[in-house]
């Protein structure tokens, strides 16, 4: 963008946010308060995803004609349930190369799943009893932005109200780390032990990485304990019928890793499934000791 394109914006947006006019809308500005200069500087972005979208309806006329509307006339019952990260670079449809109708996701920063959470707790229990989703995968990733601010030095002096979010967000990444008994973490945290100053580590701070994995880690566990799943492993106990009066089906659910640098996805190692029933073999390899 040239600096007098620039400027001419910020001149627009101080305008308007002084105009008294405005005054009485505190929820937001217009979009046809702004100029049209905006318009034109912003066309070229969404145009990436005009392009997109129509490279996405012509390879899926090429390879697979009849989907879409299929899925539009029958539904979806996707095998998979996605917990991933809202990292623009672990997509879950661009990893796994998915077609539609394939991963019911859900996704947020560090690929957490909470109790007090009420929209990961929603997609497992519509994934789970209304779906019929086999298998729930959680995904963490290498370089993975939340984990690193949850070993950094929070923020000084007053947080304004977007990082606080972000910061009671990661809270519970944070208690991992402070709590953890893996050498790898013990190690970092004796080494930042007494700083006010804590950077973001590198991508490949052996500690770093394996937070991410712990993190990954104890949200298998929190799905594995829901009620969400006991009451679906009980059902699948007394091989009852649950309320969309379909049966109990195995749910299991894994670990993973994504390397953003090469693509490669690793198994932790950490799958859990009903009582009494074999874990599917992994297709993915465990990580490697040099990671």
């Amino acid at each position: 963008m040239h600096i007098s394109s620039l400027l001419s914006i910020l001149v627009a947006i101080s305008y308007v946010l002084a105009d008294p006019s405005n005054h009485h809308q505190q929820r937001g500005i217009r979009s046809e308060q702004f100029p049209k200069l905006i318009a034109r500087e912003t066309t070229s972005d969404l145009e990436l995803l005009s392009r997109g979208n129509k490279a996405f309806r012509d390879n899926i006329a090429a390879s697979d004609p009849g989907l879409l509307q299929k899925l539009a006339d029958e539904g979806q019952s996707p095998p998979f349930l996605f917990l991933g990260c809202s990292d623009s670079r672990v997509s879950e449809g661009t990893v796994f190369n998915a077609k539609p109708g394939e991963l019911f996701a859900a996704r947020n920063i560090a690929n957490q799943f909470l109790g007090a959470d009420v929209n990961v707790q929603s997609v497992l229990a519509y994934g789970v009893a209304a779906v019929g989703v086999k298998h729930v995968i959680v995904m963490g990733h290498y370089g993975c932005g939340g984990v690193a601010a949850a070993i950094a030095s929070p923020p000084k002096g007053q947080i304004d109200a977007a990082n606080g979010v972000v910061q009671n967000w990661i809270e519970p990444i944070r208690e991992i780390f402070r709590t953890s008994n893996r050498s790898e973490i013990v190690e970092l945290r004796n080494k930042n032990a007494g700083r006010a100053d804590i950077e973001e580590p590198k991508i490949n701070e052996p500690g770093f990485r394996a937070l991410v994995e712990d993190n990954v880690k104890a949200s298998v566990r929190r799905i594995a304990t829901s009620p969400v799943i006991a009451n679906h492993y009980g059902l699948f106990k007394s091989r009852t019928r649950d309320s969309t009066n379909k049966p109990a089906h195995d749910v299991f659910i894994h670990g993973w890793v994504y390397n953003i640098v090469n693509g490669e996805i690793y198994d932790l190692g950490v799958s859990v499934g009903p009582p009494g029933k074999t874990i599917p073999a992994s297709p993915f390899p465990p990580v490697p000791k040099h990671a």
